[in-house]
């Protein structure tokens, strides 16, 4: 896994007519480059124009203008997805990711009412990746002694998992069980947290078996932004990975973790 990003050219148009390059390295945007700048790119393409859809139509419909915020790139391409979470084909720039998109859907929407009602009754299926993560927050929130805002705002797509924490900030929260085959624990999809609020994802490394929590990680904001992936081998053959310094490593303090797992994981003791 690679910790900087790769160097990208991306051909945009803001008036979807004139075309000029623009170069993205390691996040950072640079107009009008020259040619040294395009050495070592590697062509990005998004859409026609490689400008936020959704800026493209409030634009046509006079209600904002193209900045070089509608452009799109790593860290700032999301894909657009509706009520039910199904890809539009779509792609919009992080800001209106955050306002049009997830954080946004209505709450009273049939589809969404259905699929969280078991979370909310307490009897999701106890093998899903929603029970899973519903476990870890819980964990969270035992350990740091922080609240559920998903729980106590009734609401499965609250843009912010917990309540703020005295030190650490405002924390987000992921969870993997063990994975044998491939002998690591290992996350995608990191990139849709990469607009979400908060200063440190807490990383729980459960066991195959689900019953012990065998290693917490806690990454600041700046380190995930970084992947889209996170994957912590449980036995590199190669030196200190880059996940190792994030590690937490207070015997004490895995014994309360899995006392307060055991607590809230009936389902597998």
């Amino acid at each position: 896994m690679v910790r900087n990003m790769a160097k990208y050219r991306i051909l945009v148009s803001k008036d979807g007519k004139n075309s000029s390059w623009i170069v993205v390295n390691n996040g950072k945007l640079i107009m009008n480059p020259i040619k040294k700048d395009l050495e070592g790119t590697k062509l990005k393409r998004y859409n026609k124009t490689n400008i936020c859809d959704k800026c493209r139509e409030m634009e046509e419909n006079d209600e904002n203008e193209i900045t070089d915020k509608s452009i799109l790139y790593p860290r700032n391409a999301y894909k657009e997805r509706d009520k039910i979470g199904k890809e539009t084909g779509r792609w919009l720039c992080q800001r209106c990711y955050t306002n049009y998109d997830y954080h946004k859907r209505a709450d009273s929407n049939h589809g969404i009412i259905k699929s969280l009602s078991n979370r909310r009754m307490g009897s999701p299926n106890p093998n899903s990746g929603n029970a899973k993560g519903d476990l870890g927050e819980d964990l969270t929130c035992g350990l740091f002694e922080v609240n559920n805002l998903n729980k106590e705002n009734d609401n499965y797509i609250w843009p912010i998992d917990h309540s703020r924490h005295s030190i650490l900030g405002i924390l987000q929260t992921r969870c993997k069980w063990y994975d044998s085959i491939n002998r690591c624990w290992m996350t995608g999809g990191l990139d849709r947290d990469w607009c979400k609020n908060f200063d440190n994802m807490v990383y729980y490394c459960i066991s195959k078996d689900g019953k012990i929590v065998e290693r917490i990680y806690i990454f600041p904001k700046e380190e995930v932004v970084k992947r889209q992936t996170i994957k912590i081998m449980k036995n590199p053959s190669k030196g200190i990975l880059w996940y190792e310094k994030y590690r937490v490593k207070d015997e004490d303090v895995i014994r309360k973790v899995n006392k307060i797992w055991k607590e809230i994981n009936k389902y597998n003791y």
